[in-house]
């Protein structure tokens, strides 16, 4: 750890209250092994500004999800990863029919965590597939960097997407910075369906210049009653970010489109959870690899990846807080 506590009286404290503290003199950041490796807060010591979404209630008081569960709240809240899909599927490999759960594996499986350098290591495995996944958290200064890593321990080539799954905490007015380059975007799913239906090409200028109501890019309040998923195409820019206007501060997503060549972006003005009378108000820039959130249709579409057997994949993401508003 870099310079405040020491990560190994964090570590023997997890079974004791599932939480994991990394701190610097710069960010305060919480992690819950045993609730998916979930990241619950990135927080800013300067401002107290908080970038992730808070769930309603305390994470120790909230029972571990189960697999096979959907992902509501109060689990949708911080920071998950979605692997080997983000959507529920059905796959076949080698002849078998497999189904693969909502957001994924791992936000609903318990990580084992070792002290790696100044940061820690945390490792789960695959239920419906037989793999190894891991990641290294640590701190450098204003920046939160993961190293991820997938082995494929089965005799089969291994399938997959992965998505990052950070639901921000915004305000209306907050401001979503993207690469210029994102011209057009994929729908995935969205509540105006008459405007856009999964599989659908939108012009995102026209979007904020007039198919919709408002621009989606400015945070809107929760009576906007809108919630939309879309993609970016592949990018050569591997940034994105939100602007936190009333605090004058900047979140931003670095990462090598070699490795993660696509950015999800879900907007939820108070559109989400549908059956629920309490919305959300968050926003989710997920750099990813692969599209649409389905498996199963990035499969079809030959926009998924896979590992070899006894082979791996590696790929990493760097977020760093600034002052003002980021220029990519």
């Amino acid at each position: 750890m870099n310079d405040d506590l020491s990560i190994e009286k964090e570590i023997e404290s997890v079974t004791q209250n599932r939480e994991l503290v990394l701190v610097n003199s710069r960010l305060i950041v919480t992690i819950f092994p045993e609730m998916g490796g979930k990241i619950s807060g990135i927080e800013r010591k300067k401002s107290g500004t908080q970038f992730l979404q808070q769930a309603d209630g305390n994470y120790h008081n909230v029972k571990l999800p189960e697999y096979d569960q959907d992902f509501l709240p109060p689990y949708a809240a911080g920071f998950d990863d979605c692997f080997p899909t983000v959507s529920p599927c059905s796959i076949s490999l080698n002849g078998e029919i497999i189904n693969l759960p909502d957001h994924g594996e791992l936000w609903t499986s318990g990580w084992k965590v070792e002290q790696s350098g100044p940061g820690m290591k945390l490792t789960t495995f695959g239920k419906k597939l037989n793999y190894r996944f891991s990641k290294w958290i640590r701190l450098d200064g204003d920046s939160l960097i993961i190293r991820y890593r997938v082995e494929n321990l089965s005799e089969t080539a291994m399938p997959f997407i992965w998505s990052s799954h950070p639901l921000l905490n915004v305000d209306p007015e907050d401001e979503l910075i993207l690469p210029p380059e994102i011209k057009e975007v994929l729908v995935d799913g969205m509540t105006e369906e008459e405007i856009g239906q999964f599989g659908d090409r939108l012009s995102w200028h026209g979007l904020k210049s007039g198919i919709l109501p408002f621009d989606p890019s400015i945070v809107q309040p929760k009576e906007t009653d809108f919630a939309g998923k879309f993609f970016s195409e592949k990018l050569q820019t591997g940034l994105a970010g939100i602007y936190r206007k009333h605090t004058d501060e900047s979140l931003l997503f670095q990462f090598d489109t070699a490795e993660v060549p696509y950015l999800g972006i879900w907007l939820c003005y108070g559109g989400w959870p549908e059956e629920s009378a309490i919305k959300d108000l968050t926003v989710a820039l997920e750099p990813c690899i692969g599209r649409p959130d389905s498996l199963e249709k990035a499969i079809e579409w030959g926009e998924n990846l896979e590992v070899k057997p006894s082979e791996m994949r590696e790929w990493s993401l760097k977020i760093t807080i600034e002052d003002g508003k980021s220029i990519i």
